[in-house]
């Protein structure tokens, strides 16, 4: 037994140092998966993102560099040499090139020269009004001064509610300078430039370009698109003021996907942690019930050892002092050889109950059930045990109630429950001195009931105090010895016949203690009037399962 104790403490060992290496190695999982998942699909969304960044980096470029290069290729037109023949050739070259709205050249002193201004307007007021503009506005923001020669460059602001875009240059002649000035017609590239360059985009993708208000100067308002899913670009050349904004068509629907990965991946590793801290939980209860019934068998040997070695030593000493003829006379022979009887059957009681026990633990354990008189079988066995009462100064009190109805049972296993609750009543009855026994019927039940005087079962423990090896917290201290199985017994032959066990206890000092164990079974109901003449009704057999 030892050796088997020592090996439940080795896995037990084991076990406290599995477990939390199991919880850490399932939480690392559980983290690590859920950190997985949620890289790789941002590694999907990131590259789809990549995708419409280039995309629009693409389309910001080619915008740019078509605007760059029509400004280049109409300064290269100005003849600075010949400016007489300036606003004959510009006419036609402004009314042929719809990407430039007006053109101006400036002297050295930042002025506009004669002939020096051509436009597209429609009306003398709409070129008045843009001249004035240029000359009180546009020009200071221009920072003419400092521009290098042939350095090209363009200004893109708000003036009056309106935007204008302006590309200008300088140019040296005979070492003066002079500077030619743009004006785009961004209506042109709104509505022709854009539309062209954005024809070969993928049509999965939403696009837009806006101001720096937020306002939408091209494409259409994106709806419902997180803002995680724009890429967002400034023309920083020459739409400086405005932004590309580029997002995939079906960015609602990742995020709706995104939302739904995010709760499933919670809940599977939820699910699956909790299916590993359940189990480890189940583990731990399990190996706890194993080592408190270990415990409990352990208890269980030494007791039932302890109860078969007293009644063999008593056994044994008196046979001896038999055997050897050394007896005072025959009253004293008579006394050994009763003492003798006595503690064989104590004995054979404790081997029948360890039996019992042993046959109902392995689920073979079966009973002869025969029509039959309880209050008979009590009798019987108050009459086998009455010597032990009388030796234990135990006083008795038996109430049977007359004409019992038949009960089916069996009756060596109705006696073995009868003596078990007596013995569990002398052993924790010691300070009352009293039991009582009595037999009757109530609600088509046959009723066995033990009661004792003594310090009572706690209500929380009336329940348990029927399982096997358990004894209840009030008397583990108290010099008691016994198997702990006999109430156990008591349980399983009282529900193989039908029926049950109850106990009712009384611990106030207010009230007089004790506790009372009732065994009931159920009343025989004879199908056959004949059935009640005869003791000897067929054998039935039951089988624990």
């Amino acid at each position: 037994m030892k050796s088997g104790a020592g090996s439940l403490a080795k896995e037990l060992a084991s076990i406290r140092v599995l477990v939390p290496a199991v919880i850490v190695a399932a939480t690392a999982l559980a983290y690590y998966s859920y950190r997985y998942a949620h890289e790789l699909a941002r590694r999907g969304e990131q590259s789809i993102m990549d995708t419409n960044r280039d995309l629009a980096e693409g389309m910001v470029k080619r915008i740019e560099q078509l605007v760059v290069d029509s400004d280049r290729t109409l300064f290269e037109l100005v003849d600075l040499r010949n400016l007489r023949e300036f606003p004959r050739r510009w006419s036609d070259i402004v009314r042929l090139s719809p990407a430039i709205e007006s053109a101006l050249i400036l002297d050295s002193g930042l002025r506009i020269v004669p002939d020096g201004y051509v436009s597209k307007k429609h009306s003398k007021a709409e070129v008045e009004l843009f001249r004035r503009l240029f000359e009180r506005e546009i020009r200071p923001k221009l920072d003419l001064e400092s521009l290098a020669p042939d350095e090209h460059k363009h200004l893109h602001r708000e003036f009056d509610g309106r935007y204008y875009l302006i590309s200008y240059t300088r140019r040296n002649v005979d070492g003066r300078p002079y500077y030619i000035a743009l004006e785009g017609d961004l209506a042109y590239l709104v509505g022709e430039v854009f539309p062209e360059s954005f024809a070969g985009v993928d049509a999965r993708r939403l696009y837009q370009v806006i101001d720096e208000h937020d306002w939408v100067v091209f494409g259409h308002p994106f709806a419902g698109i997180p803002s995680k899913y724009m890429v967002t670009l400034t023309f920083s050349k020459t739409l400086y003021k405005w932004r590309l904004r580029m997002a995939p068509r079906e960015a609602p629907v990742l995020m709706a996907k995104e939302s739904t990965r995010r709760a499933f991946d919670v809940v599977l590793i939820a699910l699956s942690a909790m299916t590993v801290f359940v189990g480890l939980g189940l583990l731990a209860m399990t190996v706890r019930n194993e080592q408190r019934v270990s415990q409990l068998k352990s208890e269980f040997i030494a007791n039932v050892s302890h109860e078969l070695k007293t009644p063999l030593s008593l056994i044994r000493m008196f046979a001896e002092l038999l055997a050897s003829g050394r007896t005072k006379g025959p009253e004293s022979a008579r006394e050994y050889a009763e003492i003798i009887t006595r503690e064989s059957e104590r004995l054979s009681r404790l081997i029948d109950n360890v039996l019992d026990f042993a046959r109902i633990e392995r689920g073979k354990v079966a009973y002869e059930f025969r029509v039959g008189d309880l209050a008979e079988v009590v009798a019987r066995g108050l009459d086998v045990y009455r010597h032990r009462l009388e030796r234990e100064g135990m006083k008795l009190q038996v109430a049977i109630q007359s004409n019992l109805p038949p009960v089916m049972m069996d009756e060596n296993a109705m006696t073995l429950l009868l003596l078990n609750l007596l013995d569990n009543a002398i052993k924790y009855a010691a300070e009352g001195k009293e039991l009582a026994v009595s037999v009757s019927t109530s609600d088509e039940r046959v009723r066995l009931s033990v009661r004792d005087r003594g310090p009572g079962i706690d209500p929380q423990e009336e329940d348990r105090i029927f399982e096997r090896f358990y004894r209840a917290k009030n008397v583990r201290g108290r010099p008691v010895r016994g198997s702990g199985i006999g109430l156990s017994l008591v349980k399983h032959i009282a529900e193989a016949h039908g029926g049950g066990v109850t106990v009712e206890s009384v611990q106030s000092p207010a009230r007089e203690k004790g506790s009372t164990f009732t065994a009931w079974l159920p009343v025989y109901e004879a199908q056959n009037p004949q059935d009640l003449g005869s003791s000897l009704s067929p054998k039935e057999e039951t089988t624990a399962a």
